[in-house]
């Protein structure tokens, strides 16, 4: 008699109702996976849920080792598993375990798994009963929960950016099973360009293979890093291998093992600066609620970033504050002034550093009081002001400009033979908010971060406020 006759006749001896208990079987739930194994463990029956699941009949499977059946047979842990589970159930001891079962679109489902012996009226195991429930879903977001809990213990403990990136990516590949994180940051230079900062995972040089943008001009700008950037909002990948808006990537990503992807905005106050990639070794299938926990993930961290920063700066912003106040501290007059610049201009890393006074009449002009230009005092000299950005400290506090401010010191030649790039200034007030000069730096190079100069300029103002005051 054929093997898997043999074994259709064992159930039936097993169960005289047996066409009853398949039509049980058959009638579970979608989301459960139920059989019937002899107690050496090899198929003789189950339910339709679970053939549909890889698609197969079920002539496939009866007859066979269940652990050597299509469900786990990509794994050798799975199958080792298995086998150690029918071995203890044989014996009369049941067992229940979370199982990966690679589906027929190429997902892996996660199971809880139970495996039950049934004994006769002697109380020998007869048979063995393998169930499974379908549990993606709820395991998935357990990992994204978990991995939101483990993320914001790093924040709270974190000291420095670059640790705080790399334990992120870790954790994401360690709790939440993702082959490969990591966190770019978007450039604002003419091509837009996405840096990768840090990951974790399988890479094996991927990262330095790629080059996308945030431009929605450039093609390189068009997957779903670009796109995340652009709108703030998470993009989903299910399958790269058919997903056409990650044409330029495909087959690299393929060949790097990536075939899901899940790009999270990393966003501060209504601008999105960067993003974290997550790569995953299968078919991605991720819920709302998975999504959203992920993105809240995602927030935290782009806050503790952003944190960091202002920390490091409030850091920078008191050590040369600490460093001019402490060279200047003993000094009134014009030493005061001399030394004030100097310190200022070399905290600040600008090449120019200037405080004047405003004189009277039309046009308006200003005079430095001291002007230090790399680095050495140079002959106090008259700036016209109409046209420049020190026009502007007429109205407001504080004006900067990043770029090419050259040319808006046509009639100032010693301003206009540097060449100068970047401008911050701020005005100087007397007591009675009465405008009495300025300070400003100019940079040779365009400023992409000026909040730490803006804060330096501001201290200081106060006090060459309070000097010339002194002084009058």
């Amino acid at each position: 008699m054929p093997l898997k006759g043999y074994y259709r006749n064992e159930l039936e001896k097993v169960d005289k109702g047996s066409k009853r208990l398949r039509e049980v079987m058959d009638g579970l739930s979608p989301a459960f996976f139920v059989g019937m194994l002899t107690i050496e463990g090899v198929m003789t029956y189950t339910n339709r849920t679970s053939l549909e699941a890889i698609g197969l009949e079920l002539k496939d499977v009866i007859g066979r080792l269940f652990e050597d059946t299509p469900w786990w047979s990509y794994s050798e842990l799975y199958r080792q598993q298995l086998r150690e589970a029918i071995a203890r159930a044989a014996n009369g001891e049941a067992s229940r375990f979370d199982l990966m079962c690679l589906s027929l679109d190429g997902r892996l489902l996660t199971l809880d798994f139970s495996l039950n012996p049934v004994f006769d009226v002697k109380k020998n195991v007869s048979y063995l009963v393998p169930s499974a429930h379908d549990v993606t879903e709820r395991r998935a977001a357990e990992r994204a929960l978990k991995m939101l809990s483990m993320c914001n213990k790093s924040l709270l403990h974190a000291q420095d950016e670059a640790t705080l990136l790399h334990d992120i990516c870790k954790l994401i590949v360690d709790v939440g099973g993702y082959r490969m994180a990591w966190v770019g940051f978007a450039e604002n230079d003419d091509a837009k360009m996405i840096k990768p900062i840090a990951y974790a995972g399988i890479n094996q040089g991927y990262l330095s293979k790629i080059t996308i943008s945030w431009d929605a001009n450039n093609s390189l700008g068009q997957g779903p890093a670009g796109k995340c950037i652009r709108s703030g909002a998470s993009f989903v990948c299910e399958d790269t291998r058919v997903e056409t808006a990650t044409e330029n990537w495909r087959k690299l990503m393929v060949e790097h093992g990536y075939i899901g992807l899940v790009a999270l905005p990393l966003r501060h106050e209504q601008q999105t600066f960067g993003l974290l990639g997550l790569y995953s070794a299968n078919v991605l299938h991720v819920t709302n609620d998975e999504i959203n926990l992920l993105q809240e993930m995602a927030d935290n961290l782009a806050y503790g970033i952003v944190n960091l920063r202002a920390q490091q700066e409030n850091q920078r912003v008191l050590s040369a504050v600490h460093a001019i106040a402490e060279g200047v501290s003993t000094s009134t007059g014009h030493q005061f002034f001399e030394k004030l610049a100097l310190n200022m201009t070399k905290s600040l890393g600008a090449q120019v550093g200037i405080i004047s006074c405003l004189l009277e009449g039309e046009p308006l002009t200003s005079r430095t009081i001291i002007a230090v230009m790399d680095g050495q005092i140079v002959e106090n000299f008259d700036i016209p002001i109409a046209g420049t950005p020190c026009e502007n400290l007429s109205q407001w506090q504080e004006v900067i400009e990043v770029v090419d401010v050259t040319r808006r010191y046509p009639r100032a030649k010693k301003l206009a033979a540097l060449g100068a790039e970047a401008y911050i200034g701020r005005r100087i007030d007397s007591s009675l908010g009465k405008p009495l000069g300025q300070v400003f730096v100019l940079y040779r190079q365009p400023l992409e971060h000026t909040g730490f100069i803006s804060a330096v300029l501001k201290i200081f103002a106060a006090r060459i406020a309070a000097e010339l005051e002194r002084q009058i």
